[in-house]
């Protein structure tokens, strides 16, 4: 938006900026619904009459007027702002409540530098589809039951977790073999397990089987007969290849005879 010009009155500063294209009613309460951002306390106004909500996105449908307004504490500002949107108009007013000097003294460059970012923003919500405000009551609600799941795992965990007399069993093949912690006792419960002599006794017939599986080794191929680096005066030598004749040689040209000679011309011009 672009800011015409901004004066003090009655404790006020009062501001007009021009929008860059003419919008809707629609587009105005999309920028009213961005707008709540940027304020606390707010009211709305509809033709200068306060009307209550329900909720912040009964803005959007609010019934076509003649202006529409909201009202607030700036939290840019610090101070009561109050932004006025006219239906068919092209421009919109701002107010400023001057709470301090340092307001009331701003030029024109000063008051464009602190309120034309926020109107720029509204602005370009007016084509932009309103995003929903994120509820923060579903958020504590859910951070409150994470906690409860917690605290019940951790219960659960300590509910199962063994005492100091726990028994460590392991399956040792065909045995078990039972380990007394808690009493330092050690305790192997007979099983079907073998002696040692026969487990010996096993282990050679297997290594004497394995022995027997294994194939021989291939032998390795015969070596080739080495020859002779001389060559045997039987063999045949190969046929010498008759010479290739050359082309035939061209004749010559006949001589170009010389030209005759001129005979020169005895007649003379008077």
């Amino acid at each position: 938006m672009h800011l015409e010009g901004h004066h003090e009155d009655n404790g006020w500063l009062r501001s007009t900026f021009t929008l860059t294209n003419r919008v809707s009613w629609e587009m105005m309460l999309q920028a009213v619904y961005a707008a709540f951002e940027y304020f606390a306390d707010i009211t709305i106004f509809v033709d200068d009459q306060s009307i209550k909500l329900e909720s912040r996105a009964d803005v959007l449908s609010i019934p076509e007027a003649r202006s529409i307004g909201i009202a607030g504490e700036s939290v840019v500002v610090k101070e009561p702002m109050i932004i006025i949107f006219y239906n068919q108009v092209h421009f919109i007013n701002l107010r400023i409540r001057c709470g301090n000097d340092d307001l009331r003294d701003l030029d024109y460059e000063g008051f464009n530098k602190i309120v034309c970012p926020i109107v720029d923003a509204i602005e370009l919500a007016m084509y932009q589809e309103p995003v929903p405000a994120p509820v923060k009551e579903d958020a504590t609600e859910e951070t409150d039951e994470g906690g409860e799941e917690k605290e019940f795992e951790e219960t659960g965990e300590k509910a199962a977790s063994p005492t100091d007399d726990a028994e460590q069993t392991e399956d040792a093949g065909n045995g078990e073999q039972t380990v007394d912690i808690g009493d330092g006792k050690q305790v192997e419960a007979p099983g079907d397990s073998e002696p040692e002599e026969g487990a010996a006794e096993s282990a050679q017939e297997d290594q004497a089987a394995e022995a027997s599986s294994v194939e021989p080794p291939i032998p390795p191929p015969p070596a080739a007969e080495p020859q002779d680096s001389t060559t045997p005066s039987d063999a045949p030598t190969p046929a010498a290849e008759p010479p290739i004749p050359l082309p035939p040689s061209e004749a010559s040209a006949p001589p170009i005879p010389a030209p005759a000679p001129r005979k020169r011309s005895e007649f003379r011009c008077n």
